[in-house]
């Protein structure tokens, strides 16, 4: 691989590591309880087994690696990498975690749709269109870049490449000797990624959310000894609050607890 490649993975690796975990120790001392229900994505409407994006973008992350990496490169092989990297970019339902800790920052308290300020209907069939990757991502960095956190903004930005992402999901694309031409047949400036920019992309991409969901849990983890902290979900009097991570049973739980001054 190119060293220049190399090094600016790296760079990107360390930097997202970072930029995450500080956020996510800021949001944890501003608000502990609404930090907790934070970790826990798309808590709303049907919670019972298999329906929850978050949780099948964890799947797929593990069967896209575990099939790549059992078949041989080839034009097939790079189609599979490309439908794995559109699919974390797209993975808005985890993102509700980073978006729910930039608004604690902010003063504000745990959303259940984080990002329902862009989320837009259709003029003529009020459908609702959910915002794609590029949106969903410009909204973090944008937040984040508004908080001072500038490394994090910067991260947001880089993670995926639109260009990649834009062409894949409208078979705007071709695979060719030389790397991934994005031939843009609507308009802009035809680019080819070549093979070893596609691999730098592709791993900025995927750590990118490795990384995120590493942290996820390892927060989550904090709490595998159950803890009660003292907090105010609304407008209610504060209370008690059990939080209890229970890996065996795949379960991270937030209850009222009987616990008083």
């Amino acid at each position: 691989m190119n060293k220049d490649y190399k090094q600016e993975r790296e760079q990107f690796f360390e930097k997202t590591e970072r930029a995450l975990r500080l956020l996510f120790d800021k949001a944890k001392e501003k608000n502990e309880l609404h930090f907790c229900l934070s970790l826990a994505p798309e808590f709303r409407g049907c919670q019972d087994p298999g329906w929850c994006t978050a949780i099948e973008s964890f799947r797929a992350f593990d069967e896209y690696m575990s099939f790549i990496n059992l078949i041989g490169k080839s034009s097939f092989s790079i189609r599979v990498a490309l439908g794995f990297y559109c699919h974390l970019a797209e993975a808005s339902g985890f993102y509700e975690v980073p978006k729910n800790l930039l608004r604690l920052m902010e003063g504000k308290k745990y959303n259940l749709w984080p990002f329902q300020e862009i989320v837009e209907k259709h003029k003529e069939t009020g459908k609702i269109i959910a915002p794609n990757a590029n949106k969903v991502l410009r909204d973090l960095a944008g937040h984040a870049k508004e908080l001072g956190f500038d490394e994090l903004a910067e991260i947001f930005r880089d993670a995926f490449d639109p260009d990649l992402r834009n062409g894949y999901s409208h078979a705007d694309y071709i695979i060719w000797n030389d790397g991934i031409r994005l031939r843009k047949r609507n308009g802009g400036q035809p680019r080819i990624v070549c093979w070893e920019e596609f691999d730098y992309l592709f791993h900025k991409g995927v750590n990118f959310f490795h990384i995120l969901k590493q942290l996820a849990i390892e927060y989550q983890n904090g709490y595998i000894e159950p803890k009660t902290i003292k907090g105010q979900l609304d407008n209610e009097l504060i209370g008690y609050w059990k939080i209890h991570c229970n890996r065996e049973k795949g379960s991270f739980s937030i209850s009222s607890s009987a616990k008083t001054d």
